[in-house]
C-alpha cells in the first residue's frame, strides 16, 4: 500500500510556500505559511508508525522554521520555546536527520544569545552526525553547521579557525548549488577578514556574497550588501 505521508515532498511545500518568504525578507508571510501548514500537518493520519515519524518529522521542520523567523524578528524568548519543541518532536520521529536538524537550530539560537560555549558543543555534534549522510539534506546540513561554527568562531575571535570552517562550508554548498549558503559563508567571511585587517579581500568576500545572493533571488538581501560595501 502507498504511503499517503511523503516527508521529503512535504518539505519542499514548506519551502517553496514558508521559506520562500523567508528569503525575501517578508516574515509576517513566512509565519502566516508556517501556522496554516503546522496545521495542516497536525491534521494528518499516520497508518502506522512509519508514517508517524514522518508527521512528527514534518512538524519539527515547521516548528524550526518558524522558530527561526520568530528569532529574526525580535522574538527570542518565542523562537527559543519553538526550537526546543522542535527537538522534542524530531525525537519522536527517530529521525536522525530531523534531530540533527533541530540540534542545529538550538545551537545557532545559543549563538546569537552569546551561550558561547554551549552553541560549540551542541554544533561540533550536530557536524558528526550531518557528516555521516550521502544525501543532499545531509550535505546541506553539514555545510551550514561549518557556517554557523564560522560565525561561532568570529565572535570568540578565533579567526583562523573562523575561517578554515567557512571555506570549508563554501566547499560544501557550493558543490550542491546552495547558493543562499554560500552567500552566507561569504558575507560572514568579508566579516573576518575585515577583523583581520584585509580590507581588499573583505570586499572581495563581499562581491561574492552579492553575487550568490543574486542568483538564488534573493535581490533586496544583495542591494542591502552593495549599499554597506558603499560606506
Amino acid at each position: 500500500m502507498p504511503k499517503t505521508l511523503d516527508l521529503k515532498k512535504f518539505e519542499e511545500k514548506v519551502d517553496k510556500e514558508g521559506l520562500v518568504w523567508e528569503e525575501k525578507g517578508q516574515f509576517e508571510k513566512a509565519i502566516s505559511a508556517y501556522d496554516r501548514l503546522l496545521a495542516e500537518a497536525e491534521a494528518l493520519s499516520a497508518a502506522n508508525q512509519e508514517e508517524s515519524n514522518d508527521k512528527n518529522a514534518m512538524i519539527a521542520y515547521l516548528l524550526m522554521r518558524k522558530a527561526g523567523v520568530l528569532m529574526q524578528t525580535g522574538k527570542p524568548e518565542l523562537g527559543e520555546q519553538l526550537m526546543h519543541q522542535a527537538l522534542e518532536q524530531a525525537k519522536r520521529s527517530s529521525n536522525s536527520l530531523a534531530i540533527a536538524r533541530a540540534q542545529l537550530g538550538i545551537g545557532v539560537l545559543y549563538g546569537s544569545t552569546n551561550r558561547l560555549e554551549e552553541a560549540e558543543k551542541l554544533l561540533k555534534e550536530t557536524l558528526l552526525t550531518f557528516r555521516k549522510g550521502t544525501d543532499y539534506d545531509s550535505k546541506q546540513g553539514y555545510g551550514w553547521t561549518l557556517l554557523n561554527l564560522g560565525g561561532l568562531y568570529r565572535k570568540q575571535g578565533k579567526l583562523a579557525q573562523a575561517e578554515q570552517n567557512l571555506l570549508k562550508a563554501i566547499k560544501t554548498l557550493e558543490a550542491i548549488q546552495n547558493w543562499v549558503g554560500v552567500a552566507s559563508a561569504y558575507e560572514l567571511k568579508a566579516k573576518v577578514n575585515d577583523a583581520k585587517g584585509n580590507i581588499e579581500l573583505a570586499r572581495e568576500d563581499l562581491r561574492n556574497a552579492i553575487s550568490f545572493y543574486e542568483k538564488q533571488g534573493m535581490t533586496e538581501k544583495a542591494n542591502c550588501l552593495r549599499k554597506a560595501a558603499k560606506k
